[in-house]
């Protein structure tokens, strides 16, 4: 897709790596040639990337390293075809289990101990925020529990996200934030210039959906802690107010670092409870700008919405005048 100024947006890149380290180019749209398969070994994984042409250069964005699954060959006129099958690197925390019980000794710092986790995987590349919360007391992982999950428990604990892989292959974390006090990255508008296609889906749902929420730290050996939010704003469809009644979500856990994250615990439930009932989908031109989680504000005269929203998932065509399409839940101020 070609614009005024000679922009190409349809360009993209594929590299092949063995080793995650060193990486070499298969496929170039911004060139023209033959590609010829080396014997550097078995690649394990593909970097994705789209290009822009600016006539005198290229601009690369990064689309996200996966790792390959028994991809397949076959020939066609001469020509090696491969169809391939790859997975976000987090399928590594996913697959491996610990083969013993696994303990977190009391006064390990929070970081560090997801950093050990990571480590045991084999992974040494992560982007993850500092924090001074330390362990309060042993907590053991039976054998066979996931990677994934004793990482994730331990970030929950101190109110962090659950860890993703960003576009550059980097395991990250970082500390809770609201999306309702974070301003929008990217406008999607249907004005003159928009670049979204016609044809926009919203779901709303407010059936069952909670405006109160307490969670419970219970565990023999520590004080217990509550957390209670309440949804009683008068601009949300899903309060106490505009419902005329109070639909409790109560949860225990059994370890949480402090008061303090566990109100964030509980205001991240919150949030995203509070965002299930209003859904979007859309499509539109290849946008390879787009992370994990961005907020938008989406702006679409043929539904009347006008809103901000926090984008759940995207997937794109890398081809000539492919198209992006975009999920997203509203952003409701609770």
């Amino acid at each position: 897709h070609s614009f005024a100024d000679d922009r190409l947006y349809h360009e993209s890149k594929l590299e092949i790596s063995d080793d995650g380290k060193n990486w070499y180019t298969v496929h170039d749209s911004s060139f023209d040639g033959e590609y010829i398969e080396t014997s550097q070994g078995k690649p394990f994984a593909v970097k994705l990337k789209a290009r822009i042409d600016l006539k005198k250069t290229f601009i690369d964005f990064p689309l996200g390293i996966f790792l390959l699954s028994s991809p397949t060959r076959a020939d066609d006129e001469n020509v090696v075809m491969r169809d391939v099958e790859a997975y976000d690197p987090s399928i590594i925390l996913i697959d491996d289990f610990v083969d013993d019980i696994y303990t977190v000794t009391a006064g390990t710092n929070y970081k560090q101990a997801v950093i050990n986790v990571l480590k045991s995987a084999g992974i040494t590349d992560y982007i993850i925020d500092d924090t001074d919360k330390v362990l309060t007391r042993d907590i053991q992982f039976d054998i066979g529990t996931p990677k994934m999950k004793i990482i994730n428990s331990l970030l929950t604990n101190i109110g962090f996200t659950p860890i993703f892989v960003d576009e550059n292959g980097f395991f990250t974390s970082h500390k809770y934030i609201s999306p309702s006090v974070l301003s929008p990255e990217y406008t999607y508008k249907d004005d003159e210039l928009s670049i979204i296609y016609n044809g926009m889906e919203e779901e709303l749902d407010i059936y069952k959906t909670p405006n109160r929420w307490v969670i419970v730290k219970t565990n023999a050996e520590e004080k217990p802690l509550r957390s209670v939010y309440t949804n009683d704003n008068p601009d949300s469809p899903t309060s106490t107010v505009n419902r005329g009644r109070t639909i409790v979500d109560y949860r225990e856990v059994e370890d949480m670092a402090d008061q303090a994250a566990l109100d964030v615990y509980t205001k991240q439930i919150a949030d995203k409870a509070s965002q299930v009932f209003g859904k979007v989908k859309f499509k539109t031109a290849l946008m390879p700008i787009h992370g994990y989680q961005d907020i938008l504000q989406i702006d679409y005269s043929k539904l009347g919405i006008n809103e901000k929203f926090s984008e759940t998932a995207w997937s794109m065509s890398l081809t000539h005048g492919g198209e992006m399409t975009h999920e997203a839940r509203r952003v409701v101020n609770i």
